[in-house]
């Protein structure tokens, strides 16, 4: 994919991004071409191929600007805890259903924990300082595992939510996931 910035480009990028969106939510992900999505977002092929080299790319355009949100968010707090992290998870896909039913609807939910896994370990040494008590840093093999098992909790949770049609606030699917930790940690 192109890294170039320009306004223009940017603009093109959006659009591209905005029309893949809107059509996911017509068809699936598999049945859309470069045409369709380049005539959606009136714009032309090369335009596309000026700035990505493949449907997917766009989806990992729109991941990356997902991610810039929540660092950017995780960032203002001096502390994180478990609730500020999970409740900004959930917001973050909440203000992005329509993005994320396409996914659902299209088989694609595993495009998305791939990209967060491979996010994951970035946002952690951005945000460590953040995180008191942080369990087994200890050595890299063993926060690798720890990070793993979180992310597999939360994402078979926001999974959940996004196939039941995300009718839960942010709020409520928070308390959920608190509700658990503090199960866990209130009865090992």
């Amino acid at each position: 994919m192109n890294r170039t910035e320009s306004p223009i480009a940017l603009q093109s990028k959006r659009w591209i991004m905005e029309s893949l969106i809107e059509l996911m939510n017509k068809k699936t992900f598999q049945e859309i071409t470069i045409s369709e999505l380049t005539a959606h977002a009136d714009l032309g092929r090369r335009t596309f191929y000026r700035n990505f080299t493949s449907k997917e790319d766009v989806l990992e355009f729109y991941f990356q600007n997902l991610i810039q949100e929540l660092i950017d968010y995780l960032s203002i707090y001096e502390n994180l805890t478990p609730k500020i992290c999970l409740h900004q998870i959930f917001t973050l896909c909440n203000d992005n259903k329509t993005f994320l039913t396409g996914l659902n609807r299209s088989k694609m939910l595993g495009f998305l924990l791939d990209q967060w896994n491979s996010s994951l370990p970035t946002i952690h040494e951005m945000m460590i300082d953040k995180i008191p008590n942080f369990p087994n840093q200890y050595n890299e093999v063993a926060l690798a595992y720890t990070l793993a098992f979180n992310t597999g909790g939360v994402w078979n949770v926001v999974s959940k939510w996004i196939s039941s049609d995300m009718e839960q606030t942010p709020e409520e699917m928070t308390t959920i996931v608190m509700d658990l930790i503090k199960f866990n940690y209130e009865n090992s």
